[in-house]
């Protein structure tokens, strides 16, 4: 938790207690002594004023067995509101979340053309029409996701080959279109830290995200806060090598992991197969053209039992589990959580890509690894991106001050 220790010793024990409660959900009072290093003393005096600030509300643990009920410490619901966005193609989705994570509002965003300056334009010019519709004013921080190499410590974007940009110092502009701090983050770590806190990862401390789409991105966290690496690249196994002979990928390299196990990998062998000559039930789509057939048709041909799409859908899994039994065997996570449309959308794939997985790892270390689906869709990336602003910006004065945008 160091980056978040940074943000509370220099702000104070509330702060302190607020992170710990956002990114831990309930706890006892002694767990908080235990995660923010703070007194018991100060512990209690702190949690009294941030009851009556309505901040946190005690709930009860559990029956107790005689003489004081035992109690959790918890966020109230609704109190406060941040806002996310998450661009994906030529669109944004903004979103407004409690300190819960539960959504409030969320807004799809169109643009043209794909250049920074029409992205950020959009997305700045709609926020304050986005704010009138909520019934408080969020905290003004800005969290954003966007596809590629992030240095967030920075805000900047190093390069995405999804938009074709390079070298975008996308916070410094959304900062003077604002007037608000702005964290930019990778789109697939900002998808897994909302898995991370608030999905189907919020009872492991250790997990990695890995989101399984048009290409193939993951998030490492560590005590539920996400381990970003020397640039904001730790996560990239989309560009790991797993087939030394493998196709050659946009980014250089032979053989990635995602061009032998995203969307367009499993769509070319499919193709392949049925151009040769190979019997399938995709053979009986009317006016079948290759050229349009897409994952999802292929992802349900093979629940179908089609022996072909069960050929590609089981190829392509096949390479993500090898990928996930290093993970295993390098990280020792509590949980692997897989997200985006394949996982959610095919059975087959995640089966076979965990069955390879228990195969390759370590027996112990694979047996306490727990495989779940992810929970969120597109929202995740934006209550991710927003969780990550306050992670890094979060002072206890937001908690009384009104958002502002500059004009």
């Amino acid at each position: 938790m160091e980056n978040i220790r940074k943000v509370w010793d220099q702000k104070g024990s509330k702060t302190a207690i607020l992170q710990m409660l956002r990114v831990h959900g309930p706890l006892s009072r002694i767990e908080l002594t235990q995660l923010t290093d703070l007194s018991r003393a100060t512990i209690s005096v702190t949690i009294n004023e941030l009851i009556e600030f309505g901040l946190v509300r005690e709930t009860e643990l559990r029956q107790s067995t005689g003489g004081r009920p035992a109690t959790n410490l918890e966020l109230v619901p609704n109190s406060h509101i941040i806002l996310g966005a998450d661009l994906n193609n030529q669109s944004w989705i903004l979103g407004a979340f409690d300190l819960l994570g539960n959504t409030v509002e969320t807004k799809r965003l169109s643009f043209s053309p794909l250049t920074p300056e029409a992205a950020v334009q959009a997305l700045a010019s709609e926020i304050p029409n986005f704010i009138e519709k909520l019934d408080k004013s969020p905290i003004p921080l800005l969290g954003i996701g966007i596809p590629g190499i992030v240095d967030t410590h920075n805000g900047r974007l190093l390069s995405s080959a999804v938009l074709g940009w390079q070298q975008v110092e996308l916070g410094t502009m959304l900062e003077k279109a604002l007037g608000w701090p702005t964290v930019v983050l990778n789109r697939s770590r900002a998808r897994g830290l909302s898995e991370c806190r608030y999905g189907a990862g919020k009872d492991y401390r250790h997990m990695i995200y890995i989101g399984v789409d048009s290409g193939i991105g993951a998030g490492i966290y560590v005590n539920r806060e996400l381990i970003h690496g020397a640039l904001g690249g730790a996560g990239e196994i989309g560009h790991t090598t797993v087939a030394i002979d493998g196709p050659l990928c946009p980014c250089g390299n032979s053989g990635c992991l995602q061009m032998m196990s995203a969307a367009p990998a499993m769509e070319l062998e499919a193709r392949r197969l049925l151009r040769i000559g190979a019997i399938s039930s995709l053979h009986l789509q009317p006016g079948l053209d290759l050229q349009m057939l897409k994952v999802e048709d292929i992802c349900r041909a093979a629940e179908q039992g089609d022996e072909l799409a069960g050929q590609v859908v089981s190829g392509a899994a096949t390479y993500l589990g090898i990928t996930m039994a290093n993970l295993i065997n390098l990280l020792n996570p509590e949980a692997i959580i897989l997200g985006g449309t394949i996982p959610k959308d095919c059975p087959l794939y995640v089966q076979t890509a965990v069955k390879v997985m228990r195969q390759r790892a370590m027996g112990q270390l694979s047996a306490s690894t727990v495989v779940q689906i992810g929970q969120f869709k597109e929202i995740g990336g934006a209550l991710g991106a927003a969780n990550m602003a306050l992670d890094r910006h979060m002072s206890f004065t937001h908690f009384s001050g009104q958002a502002s945008i500059a004009k």
